[in-house]
């Protein structure tokens, strides 16, 4: 079996995260696998096992006829084209009806947090693409509503729409007993994340806020940095936005918030439990789904401040060993291959 992991770039992310872990996990299983880049590196390739063929398409226009020929002279040599995020999985199967030979099973890997755009978008007009033009015939969502949306919406069988929650590898760190001090944030810089909750938070808790992101909307980001301004806040709040590794750093904080109003995952919520750092978060996404019951102090299904205040006063009294505990039964990287070669299976047999 070779596999093929399809993805644009390797710019931090969820998605692009879980296509590199995947990718080194199938490598060290003696899986036969490749990735495949549509647009550009990005940060995240230094973390790929240097082993690991990586195709480059360098793709400058998305209907450049010359960089799609290539694109399917690619992926006509792999049984799997595993592809990660609906915009890549759209131009995969142009790709693949126009120019391929249609023999490799193509998975949609669906990674997003919204679905059921508003008509008339742009969003809409793509979603009803996906639907009824290019419709998946495998499908894996990280999430259960993913999956109720592959089948229901866009029609996938159920037999062949795929549940593969995420997880992460977790680092080894030396010299974790560090003094924890302070706050840490995990989030792109995107309105979906709700940051600007945080920052009010910060004006009742006598703590610095540390936000580790990239700038995806940069109106966004100057609404913060003018909230910040107005707060004064100047003092106790830092961006850092090129970091690839942030298991090495969540040691160094004494707990974590997630105020994102929509989630798919997340992962970072996995990471934050794989460095045993205490968290608050919003009562969203798979990873609640699957450890709410265990861990209920991390979660809390309001946005009223006093409510998050009170319950970051308790975080304090959560035990490392239950994290440890929890991360170990929930995300582990070997269940994750496992399920996954199960599903590549299943699609090769159908």
């Amino acid at each position: 079996m070779k596999i093929l992991q399809v993805i644009d770039t390797l710019k931090i992310g969820g998605a692009e995260r879980i296509s590199v872990m995947l990718s080194n996990l199938l490598f060290k299983n003696n899986i036969e696998v490749a990735i495949l880049i549509l647009v550009e590196d990005g940060d995240l390739v230094g973390e790929l096992n240097p082993k690991i063929p990586i195709f480059r398409l360098n793709r400058k226009r998305r209907f450049d006829i010359q960089k799609m020929k290539e694109f399917a002279k690619i992926i006509n040599d792999f049984d799997i084209i595993h592809t990660h995020l609906k915009h890549n999985f759209r131009y995969t199967r142009i790709v693949s009806n126009r120019f391929g030979k249609n023999k490799s099973k193509i998975i949609f890997h669906d990674h997003s947090h919204t679905f059921l755009a508003n008509k008339l978008t742009v969003k809409y007009y793509k979603d009803l693409l996906l639907k009824n033009i290019i419709r998946p015939h495998y499908y894996i969502g990280v999430s259960e509503e993913n999956c109720d949306w592959g089948n229901q919406y866009l029609g996938v069988k159920k037999e062949h729409c795929y549940l593969l929650e995420n997880t992460i590898e977790e680092v080894q760190i030396e010299n974790k007993e560090v003094f924890r001090s302070g706050i840490v944030m995990v989030s792109n810089i995107s309105p979906i994340k709700n940051i600007e909750f945080a920052l009010n938070l910060l004006e009742e808790v006598e703590e610095s806020l540390t936000i580790y992101g990239r700038v995806i909307y940069v109106d966004y980001f100057e609404q913060l940095k003018e909230i910040i301004n107005e707060k004064g806040l100047q003092d106790r709040v830092v961006f850092i936005h090129n970091c690839t590794n942030i298991q090495q750093e969540l040691p160094a904080y004494k707990f974590a918030l997630h105020t994102s109003l929509k989630e798919t995952g997340p992962l970072v919520l996995i990471e934050y439990l794989a460095q045993k750092v205490p968290f608050l978060s919003y009562q969203t996404g798979q990873v609640y789904q699957m450890i709410g019951k265990e861990l209920p102090m991390f979660f809390i299904d309001t946005f009223n401040q006093l409510d998050w205040i009170s319950k970051i006063k308790d975080l304090s009294l959560v035990k490392a060993s239950k994290m440890e505990e929890v991360y170990t039964e929930n995300f582990n990287s070997e269940t994750y291959l496992k399920k996954c070669l199960n599903i590549y299976q299943k699609i090769e047999n159908s």
